[in-house]
């Protein structure tokens, strides 16, 4: 009896072992965490896009806007003018500077893509 007293019972029930741990088919795969929170990002990412009011872009472009914007610097500076020079892309001449329409340049794209089809 002396070894009874000084103890104290301090083992946990198997009722609160069951109802405090999750059965392993509830937790989540922490890789289907990731890949979720990567779908979410990305589809956020495309409504931001989207979103983007279309009246904020200019239409009428310098050559330096052009390139970076319609032409996503795909091509050099020395080539557009060369190809303005020769009257290959739509623009305007005004003096010195030349001018193009994002939507002319967009369409004339979409047209260039017809002919190598």
């Amino acid at each position: 009896m002396r070894g009874s007293r000084g103890r104290t019972n301090r083992s946990i029930s198997p009722a609160v072992i069951v109802h405090t741990a999750q059965p392993a088919e509830h937790q989540p795969d922490p890789s289907q965490l990731i890949q979720k929170l990567a779908q979410e990002m990305a589809q956020a990412l495309i409504q931001q896009q989207q979103v983007q009011p279309v009246q904020n872009r200019r239409n009428t472009l310098t050559v330096k806007e052009a390139l970076e914007e319609v032409f996503e610097n795909s091509i050099s500076e020395y080539k557009l003018y060369s190809m303005l020079r020769a009257g290959t892309i739509p623009h305007v001449k005004i003096g010195a500077k030349y001018l193009l329409r994002r939507d002319t340049l967009e369409a004339w794209l979409r047209q260039q893509e017809q002919g190598y089809r």
